[in-house]
């Protein structure tokens, strides 16, 4: 009896050991990664969000978002525009396989978690400075204009 406890017990512990999330990457050093390695750790990363739970995909976007808060202005602002040079040198079809890859995670989320993610967002754009919020605006309509633009298939 007590060696089908423990193997019970044992067999729990490693199921929520292999569910577990990893703790985000530093953002600095996520930042010095290639673009290839960057899609490959968010296409890894897309995987163990898919099988976690909301509790624990929640309290990974909580971790992720402390360290990029840790970040200075500065460096947040650095990263920022490494990140959109490197966006704007790929290729139409890659931008479109990381937009179907984020929609398809998104997606998979459910509507809580979706509400969620808006209200975390909707709670950032509130402590942005006027400069900011201008800027994202801007960027984000640049972004839908293009969007719309893309010749139908």
């Amino acid at each position: 009896m007590a060696y089908k406890l423990l193997a019970v017990v044992l067999l729990l512990a490693s199921r929520f050991a292999m569910a577990a999330l990893p703790e985000p990457m530093d953002p600095r050093d996520f930042s010095k990664l290639s673009i290839e390695q960057r899609m490959e750790q968010g296409r890894q990363l897309r995987e163990e969000l898919k099988k976690a739970t909301p509790e624990e995909r929640k309290k990974f976007r909580e971790k992720m978002h402390e360290k990029m808060q840790s970040l200075t202005p500065a460096e947040r602002e650095q990263m920022h525009e490494k990140m959109r040079a490197e966006w704007n040198k790929l290729t139409p079809e890659q931008k479109e396989k990381m937009r179907a890859e984020r929609k398809a995670m998104i997606n998979s989320l459910t509507p809580e978690e979706r509400q969620q993610m808006r209200e975390e967002r909707r709670k950032t754009f509130e402590k942005m400075s006027p400069e900011e919020k201008k800027k994202w605006r801007e960027e984000m309509h640049q972004s839908h204009h293009l969007e719309q633009e893309k010749p139908a298939n």
